[in-house]
């Protein structure tokens, strides 16, 4: 196996116990069983937990603004816009733990790691701004209402999905 393939399955797992656990419930022990990998391999591809937290959250957050770039090459605005809260939609509930990625709800980095995690999760709302902006042909608003627009809609989609990922679960 790649050292590529082994470290992305380290992180999918630690998405994984990050969105059952929670940053304080996770520990690299438990990563290290759910990726099946040691705990002496685990940190030879990792630093520590706060690698792993910034390792994830690099991941989930380069994905969802590659994901939602994809879906506005469709026609119209509208369906732009549709076609990208339906991704997001359907990423929060494949994994939560990406709902408090994109928030900025997981764990605290410091220094250069947070301020390129604040430069992605940026990115991905200021695509999620023009799709909106575009799909309701809202003029051009500043930066600041625009950004309280994207976080109510990310909110509400993530609140949807969340509750049918929930509903989903206890049907037999």
């Amino acid at each position: 196996m790649s050292r590529k393939a082994r470290l992305d399955g380290i992180l999918e797992a630690a998405a994984l116990v990050l969105g059952d656990r929670g940053w304080h419930g996770t520990t690299m022990r438990e990563v290290s069983r759910a990726a099946d990998v040691g705990l002496a391999t685990l940190y030879h591809y990792l630093s520590g937990r706060e690698d792993l937290l910034y390792q994830v959250q690099m991941r989930v957050l380069g994905a969802a603004v590659e994901s939602a770039q994809a879906a506005l090459a469709g026609r119209g605005s509208r369906e732009r816009l549709r076609a990208l809260l339906t991704d997001h939609v359907r990423r929060i509930q494949a994994r939560p733990v990406e709902a408090a990625v994109l928030s900025g709800q997981v764990g605290s980095l410091r220094g250069e790691r947070e301020r390129r995690l604040a430069e992605l999760r940026d990115r991905y709302h200021e695509v999620v701004g023009a799709a909106v902006d575009a799909a309701t042909r809202s003029p051009r608003r500043r930066r600041r209402e625009t950004e309280e627009r994207v976080l109510l809609l990310l909110g509400k989609a993530d609140r949807l999905a969340l509750d049918a990922r929930t509903a989903s679960l206890r049907t037999p």
